[in-house]
C-alpha cells in the first residue's frame, strides 16, 4: 500500500495536488492538511510512505515544511520526502532529511506524476522485498543454490559470471548483475558497474582514488568498489576513512 501525506496551505494548490496524486494508479491513500502541527500528528498516526510538503507555509504556522519534515524524520526515517518550493536555496537546509526530490512551482502535472510514480515503485519494491522468501534460488551450471539474501555481502561481475560473496562461500552463477539486482530488495544497490552491495553489511568505506571508493565488510577479507557518483548518493549512510 502506497500512502501519501500532503502538506500545503494554499487551498487551490492542495486541492489540485490531492486530485492529481489520487489519480496515480500506484497510490492507495492521500491524506492532506494545511497545518504543520497536524501534518506531524497525521504522520505518526498513518505512517505514510511518502510525504509531499510545501516549504513556504503561511506566517501563522509555527513550522515551515523543512522543519515539519525534520520532526517526521525523527520517528520515521524510512519515509520519502518530496518538497514543493519556488526557491532552490532550501536545498542545503533540507539535506538533513535526505529529500528524494523537489517539485518547483508553478507545479506541472507531468512533473508530479514522474516523481510520484518513481517513488511509488520504490515503495512497492521495498514492501515486496519485506515479504520475499527467506531464501532465493541462484543457478550455477547444473546446480541450484538456495541463499538467504541477508547472507549476501556483495556480488561481483568477473568476466562472464557473477560471484556471490557470503560470509563463508563464493558462488559462481550465470545471471548478470542486472538480473540479480531485479531479484534483490532495496538493501542492495548497484554501486559500481561491476558490483552490487548489501548496504546493511558495509562496515567501512575508504577513498582509494578520485574516481572510486573501497568497501569493506566485517570479518571478510575481500572488498568491493563504489563509484564516486554512487558515493554521493549514499554518503549519508557511510563515514569515509
Amino acid at each position: 500500500m502506497v500512502s501519501i501525506l500532503l502538506l500545503e496551505d494554499e487551498h487551490y494548490t492542495r486541492r489540485f495536488l490531492k486530485k492529481l496524486v489520487s489519480e496515480n494508479p500506484f497510490v492507495d491513500q492521500v491524506i492532506d492538511t494545511s497545518s504543520s502541527q497536524e501534518a506531524i500528528s497525521l504522520a505518526r498516526q498513518h505512517k505514510p510512505s511518502i510525504v509531499l510538503l510545501d516549504i513556504e507555509l503561511a506566517p501563522e504556522e509555527e513550522l515551515n515544511g523543512i522543519q515539519v519534515a525534520k520532526n517526521i524524520y525523527d520517528f520515521s526515517s524510512e519515509t520519502y520526502f518530496v518538497f514543493i518550493t519556488g526557491y532552490a536555496q532550501y536545498a542545503i537546509e533540507s539535506f538533513a532529511v535526505h529529500p528524494y526530490d523537489y517539485i518547483l512551482k508553478p507545479v506541472k502535472k507531468d512533473r508530479v506524476n514522474e516523481v510520484i510514480s518513481s517513488l511509488a515503485d520504490k515503495v512497492k519494491r521495498k514492501q515486496d522485498a519485506g515479504s520475499s522468501p527467506e531464501k532465493m534460488m541462484f543457478k550455477a551450471g547444473n546446480e541450484i543454490f538456495m541463499i538467504a539474501p541477508g547472507e549476501i555481502l556483495f556480488i561481483e561481475k568477473r568476466d562472464k559470471v557473477s560471484l556471490i560473496h557470503t560470509g563463508g562461500n563464493v558462488y559462481r552463477v550465470q545471471q548478470t548483475l542486472g538480473e540479480l539486482e531485479e531479484k534483490l530488495g532495496d538493501n542492495f544497490s548497484r554501486v559500481h558497474r561491476s558490483f552490487i552491495v548489501n548496504l546493511n553489511k558495509v562496515s567501512r568505506i575508504e577513498e582509494v582514488s578520485n574516481r572510486s571508493y573501497e568497501i569493506g565488510f566485517a570479518g571478510y577479507g575481500k572488498t568491493a568498489l563504489m563509484s564516486r557518483y554512487k558515493f554521493k548518493e549514499y554518503k549519508h549512510r557511510f563515514t569515509p576513512l
